[in-house]
């Protein structure tokens, strides 16, 4: 028994050298690292302050992210970059984030989660495999939270297309312009944090700078990546394109939209049924177990005696 108590803390110690020479290179790789220009401006620059001024906990931790940020930096492979760029355009640019603000989170979480594991475990021999455990976790953490807000975003945004296709549809009609028209929609909404009014600001802003409409929508339609959107930035192009009354077809648009909706909906909730199936299945075993199971052990005691 001393020898196996020994050999373990040989392996626990040499566990944590190896650990810590892994934290020496890394910091050494991100000291070493190429900075890069400092430059916050733009929806992800208003973003970064709007997240400081309302949210103390971001605030708190904004300085010690750009800080790491700004050395790993030169890190990031150009692939990485426009990986990690597009999941924060379809999150809405969430916090004003960068690529290399999402790592510094990876790192910084990553970290406190290893911390926070060992502390759990203590001094035993759990505390290796508690902060493997938690050091995982956390650094697993901050992408699980950036594709979340993605795909809340995204279902927030086809789930409101219809609706904001039929108000564009009756602002023409009433004889707007494209461009007036969303205008109206968006003033004269009552949620002004709506992820699709957000976006509709956005393509204003394009147009009042020069952008074409064509153009806008289709930045639009790849910040909003689901097919409500994709459907009606096609629907303008082409009436653009070939000089059809957009009223019209804005109106046909929303009713296929609505359409779409309900199947979509009826898909999910199919899908639902036949997930519930297995926890279902193990809840029912379980209940079995438990019914079963000193009925069992009475026997069995029974005819040991």
């Amino acid at each position: 028994m001393n020898g196996i108590s020994t050999t373990l803390q040989a392996l626990q110690i040499l566990a944590v050298a190896v650990l810590g020479v892994a934290l020496c290179t890394l910091a050494f790789a991100v000291g070493s690292a190429p900075q890069p220009p400092r430059e916050r401006l733009g929806l992800r620059g208003f973003k970064r302050a709007q997240s400081i001024r309302d949210n103390r906990s971001f605030a708190l931790i904004e300085p010690l992210m750009r800080f790491v940020s700004q050395r790993m930096y030169g890190l990031i492979s150009p692939s990485l970059r426009v990986k990690l760029d597009r999941q924060i355009m379809i999150a809405g640019d969430i916090a004003g984030l960068q690529p290399e603000d999402v790592l510094s989170l990876t790192l910084m979480t990553g970290v406190a989660g290893t911390a926070l594991g060992m502390l759990y475990g203590g001094g035993g021999g759990d505390m290796l495999v508690f902060g493997m455990l938690l050091g995982v976790a956390g650094l697993a953490l901050p992408h699980l939270v950036l594709s979340s807000a993605g795909d809340q975003r995204v279902r927030s945004i086809a789930s409101a297309t219809p609706a904001v296709i039929d108000l564009l549809a009756l602002c023409l009609g009433a004889g707007l312009d494209f461009p007036a028209a969303v205008r109206q929609v968006v003033d004269r909404s009552r949620v002004s944090d709506q992820p699709l009014h957000e976006e509709l600001r956005l393509l204003l802003q394009e147009l009042n700078l020069g952008r074409t409409r064509r153009k806008g929508l289709e930045q639009m339609a790849e910040r909003a990546p689901c097919d409500p959107v994709r459907d009606l930035v096609a629907a303008v192009v082409q009436s653009e394109e070939q000089g059809t009354p957009l009223a019209d077809v804005l109106r046909v648009q929303a009713a296929t939209s609505r359409m779409h909706r309900s199947t979509r909906a009826e898909e999910t909730a199919a899908k639902a049924a036949a997930k519930m199936l297995l926890p279902l299945a193990l809840l029912f075993v379980c209940v079995i177990t438990l019914i079963t199971g000193p009925i069992i052990l009475s026997f069995m005691d029974q005819f040991s005696s």
